[in-house]
């Protein structure tokens, strides 16, 4: 059968003008991704939900073919290409489509590059029905600079691209620790306490790599997930109500998975920390080590932590374990159990370990993200519990978010690096953002008080810009007659000011006025005297 390639252009008129029957089209005549990022292919069906895609490298060293299916009939495909391939032999690209109710499967692919990564340049893209054959073009570019920066910003900020400049590393963060590299801003950011921190890795070419679940966020995740490797597991789990715990069960067999090699010998010396974060800042605020009275275990993967009192576990409480066990000669995504036991109530949940490459660092494949206090010396017990991560492929961004909200004030530093376990194709970064937190706090700076009852008050504040707060005046006439108390809601501006006005029904010169400032229940400025 002979297949006619029409240009890019006449691809995209074709399937909704002049031809008749089933045909298919692409929104985008060209199409750039950053080399290892994830690239979305948009097709356009006519009187079909099913179309074949082939993307061909300009020098045929690899090829893919993918069958897309329109499961809701929208006319519409949208398929996420990763041209992050992995580093193992039998490692292929992901095709996966956008929305749920479409399919995107890939049928064949043949690849001759030797990187985890597709190569750079030009690929053919061809999307075919059984009559009509339509032809695309991807570019993939290198990897650009690389730099970071942190802003502070109000709870629920959207995201959106950072317009501020990035800044390069260098050394030195908190003394004694263990991160070696820093910012180069001049004036490391304050965050009041609720704010968030917004950490921006300006680092292209990562986001195939973490793309999916990531190792730090897993039930469990060992430090090391090399195959057969003696190393720590880190067990992190939240039950959805109040658990009086007598028992905790891990289960590695759990689905029929691979335990690790001897965990039935697991004994209480193997076991570094367990304990219960009840500020969600992934240390141990309140260890039970000392309450575990019995260990059992079994030949399937099974581990029984018995207690000889009750251990209480919260809603919203985080339940961790650190112990030292040799990973299972395997690699690859095994599921996982645990189970608290408690008097009236059991709580399990089900999760997953991963083991060999894609498994190293928290992000995975030896890309590692830590947090980090300079009051201790060591990372939390679970690394990403503060920070929420996500990855922009537009702007070529990770993006850390920190919730403050769950952190004590003082100096904190968010590390993001390439260990020597990631794929050499990756981008080789070490870089580092510090942030303090500190107490909410706002300070009365301005105010006038006009003959015609008119209050100005101007204050100023560390609360991040969209916050509101609520300024409140409270006068009394000055020979205690009448008084008047009003409030008034006034939002940060980007400059950190808030003010409000207050009009009074007399003049306001012969009143005694207290104004302070509230966030929600706390007074964070005031009462304060203005005349």
């Amino acid at each position: 059968m002979t297949i006619l390639l029409v240009s890019a252009a006449t691809a995209l008129a074709a399937p909704a003008t002049a031809q008749s029957g089933p045909a298919v089209g692409f929104s985008d005549a060209e199409t750039t991704t950053t080399q290892g990022d994830i690239a979305t292919i948009n097709l356009q069906l006519r009187d079909t939900d099913e179309a074949l895609l082939r993307v061909h490298s300009a020098d045929q060293q690899y090829r893919a073919t993918v069958r897309a299916q329109d499961g809701d009939n929208d006319g519409t495909v949208s398929i996420r290409f990763n041209t992050f391939r992995g580093p193992g032999e039998g490692d292929t690209a992901e095709f996966t489509a956008v929305d749920g109710d479409d399919s995107a499967d890939l049928i064949a692919e043949s690849s001759e590059q030797p990187g985890a990564v597709l190569d750079t340049g030009r690929y053919n893209l061809i999307a075919s029905t059984a009559t009509t054959s339509v032809a695309a073009v991807l570019f993939l570019e290198p990897p650009g600079e690389v730099g970071s920066n942190t802003s502070v910003v109000a709870p629920e900020t959207p995201l959106s691209a950072s317009t501020a400049s990035m800044n390069e590393s260098t050394t030195g963060v908190f003394e004694g620790s263990n991160t070696s590299t820093s910012s180069t801003t001049t004036q490391v950011p304050t965050a009041a306490t609720g704010d968030h921190v917004r950490t921006r890795f300006s680092v292209g070419g990562l986001g195939g790599a973490i793309e999916g679940s990531l190792p730090g966020k897993n039930l469990i995740y060992p430090e090391d997930s090399s195959p057969s490797a003696r190393t720590s597991h880190m067990m992190q789990t939240s039950p959805n109500q109040s658990i009086t715990m007598r028992s905790l069960t891990i289960d590695y067999g759990a689905e029929e998975s691979t335990p690790p090699a001897a965990v039935y010998r697991l004994t209480r010396g193997d076991i570094n920390t367990l304990g219960v974060d009840e500020t969600g800042d992934g240390s141990v605020d309140r260890s039970v080590s000392a309450a575990i009275q019995n260990i059992q275990t079994s030949t399937d993967g099974q581990v029984t932590l018995s207690f000889d009192r009750s251990i209480t576990v919260s809603e919203n409480d985080t339940l961790l374990a650190v112990y030292e066990v040799r990973n299972p000669e395997t690699s690859g995504s095994q599921d996982v159990a645990v189970t608290l036991t408690g008097e009236k109530a059991t709580y399990q949940e089900l999760g997953t370990v991963l083991y060999g490459p894609a498994g190293q660092g928290t992000l995975g494949y030896g890309i590692d993200l830590q947090f980090e206090s300079s009051a201790d010396k060591s990372p939390p017990t679970a690394p990403l519990s503060a920070l929420n991560v996500t990855y922009e492929s537009d702007a070529n961004e990770l993006v850390a978010n920190t919730d403050t909200s769950v952190l004590t004030t003082g100096e904190y530093a968010v590390r993001l690096q390439t260990k020597d376990s990631a794929p050499a194709d990756l981008p080789q970064v070490d870089l580092t953002e510090r942030f303090n937190v500190a107490t909410p706090d706002a300070e009365v700076t301005n105010y006038s008080i006009s003959e015609t009852s008119q209050l100005s008050i101007t204050a100023s504040t560390n609360l991040a810009p969209e916050n509101t707060v609520i300024i409140r005046a409270d006068g009394q006439e000055a020979d205690g007659g009448i008084s008047q108390v009003q409030n008034c809601v006034a939002t940060v501006q980007s400059d950190g000011t808030i003010s409000c006005e207050f009009d009074f029904s007399e003049s306001g010169s012969d009143y005694k006025i207290d104004v302070l400032v509230r966030q929600n229940d706390t007074i964070i400025a005031g009462p304060t005297r203005v005349n």
